[in-house]
């Protein structure tokens, strides 16, 4: 059985204004699920994908994840890990690989993932 994760509260050193309503706090109270992952199909970019995740977890529009200040984004997506499960970070590469792909640059990503492989055995 999980251990269940206590709820993730941020407090934006910068707040947030979107379609009328500020947004001082994100409240992330559950950890990532698949229907987070599909929030992000819309979009093209990493950073657009990620914060469409975080946006759905915490139940806001992506638009307020999108407007965070640096800091507070760097502060989110510390603070948030605990909830984003074990493979979050292959997550974050396949996006980010898939993205490469997309420029062009299949040959360098397939070489770093295989440089990869040899350093983990």
């Amino acid at each position: 059985m999980s251990q269940k994760i206590a709820p993730v509260e941020l407090t934006l050193e910068e707040p947030v204004e979107h379609d009328g309503k500020t947004f001082d706090k994100l409240t992330f109270a559950r950890k990532r699920k698949v229907r987070d992952l599909v929030a992000a199909d819309d979009y093209k970019s990493i950073l657009q994908k990620t914060g469409a995740v975080y946006a759905s977890m915490a139940g806001v529009p992506a638009e307020v994840i999108f407007d965070l200040n640096a800091d507070d984004y760097a502060a989110l997506e510390e603070q948030v890990a605990p909830l984003m499960g074990k493979s979050w970070e292959d997550v974050k590469m396949s996006l980010v690989t898939e993205e490469a792909m997309n420029y062009g640059l299949r040959e360098g990503i397939q070489a770093e993932m295989a440089r990869r492989a040899q350093n983990s055995d």
